[in-house]
């Protein structure tokens, strides 16, 4: 069982990012004006909701904690963001790379069943985010769930994560 306690400061931040950083880029990979708005509270929702449905896996239980009770946050998150001047590309090649990040990480320090936990939940936000609000169309009509360019970032997301499962 992992903790806080199990990681440095770099690697916890690093574990804190990767869900909004794949949401993030997910929602900028198919802008879609008004959908953005459903899109944000959709990450936001699947980020806390991960402290009911990983019950026993206490890394996902300690990121839930540092978020609800010690208010850490990604830095992805503030009105700081380093995402605010990068380009869609950009955005994603980050939170492409921060998978591949914590990938390495977790398989060093965590255990098959937090490390799958983990994964599940990251790929759950962004899969979330993607299928918030349609892309193209008119007014809700028309469009399509998930644009080419959200299913583009979905597929780099989840082979980063090596879960192509």
């Amino acid at each position: 069982m992992t903790t806080k306690e199990d990681f440095t400061d770099e690697q916890w931040t690093l574990l804190l990012d990767v869900p909004p950083a794949v949401g993030t880029a997910v929602m900028y990979a198919g802008r879609s004006g008004l959908g953005s708005v459903a899109e944000a509270m959709a990450m936001a929702s699947e980020i806390f909701a991960a402290r009911h449905g990983y019950d026993g896996i206490e890394l996902i239980q300690s990121l839930s904690d540092a978020r609800t009770k010690d208010r850490e946050k990604s830095e992805i998150e503030t009105i700081k963001s380093p995402y605010r001047s990068l380009s869609d590309r950009e955005i994603l090649a980050d939170a492409v790379e921060k998978c591949h990040q914590v990938s390495e990480l977790l398989a060093a320090k965590s255990s098959p069943a937090e490390t799958n936990a983990y994964i599940d939940w990251t790929i759950s936000v962004a899969e979330k985010v993607a299928n918030a609000a349609k892309e193209g169309g008119f007014l809700g009509i028309g469009g399509t769930r998930v644009s080419d360019e959200e299913a583009n970032a979905l597929a780099k997301i989840k082979e980063a994560l090596h879960a192509n499962a």
